[in-house]
This record gives structure tokens, C-alpha cells and sequence, in this order.
């Protein structure tokens, strides 16, 4: 359980790092077209997946003092 909560929390930090990175390069130059593409609506999901499994992982150990 651990492990698959550690996997989940790198990778939304790695995802949402991403997202940060798209919207300042998308700032400078709208025509690249980062956000609104294939490839950032399945690493939004990612991202939005990840974070659900993420926080319900640390719901399901609130209760529990050895998974924290």
C-alpha cells in the first residue's frame, strides 16, 4: 500500500509540474497550442486520476496509524 501511495504521489506532482509548465509556455505563445491538445487532455486525466487515487488512499489510512 505504501508503494502504490508514494507511485501516486510523485506522479501528480510530476503531472501538475507539467500543467504549470504549459500555461506559462502557453502565455508566451498561444500558437504552440500546449493545453488545448490530445496529448494534455490524457495527462489531464492522468493527473486527475492520480489525485483521486491519491486522496483516497490517505482517506482509507486516516484511521490508521501504521499507514501513515
Amino acid at each position: 500500500m505504501n508503494k502504490l501511495r508514494t507511485v501516486c504521489s510523485h506522479l501528480t506532482v510530476i503531472l501538475a509540474l507539467m500543467f504549470l509548465v504549459f500555461l506559462v509556455l502557453d502565455q508566451f505563445n498561444p500558437m504552440m497550442n500546449f493545453v488545448d491538445n490530445n496529448i494534455s487532455r490524457w495527462l489531464l486525466a492522468g493527473l486527475c486520476l492520480s489525485s483521486a487515487a491519491q486522496s483516497l488512499l490517505y482517506w482509507k489510512a486516516d484511521g490508521r496509524p501504521e499507514d501513515r
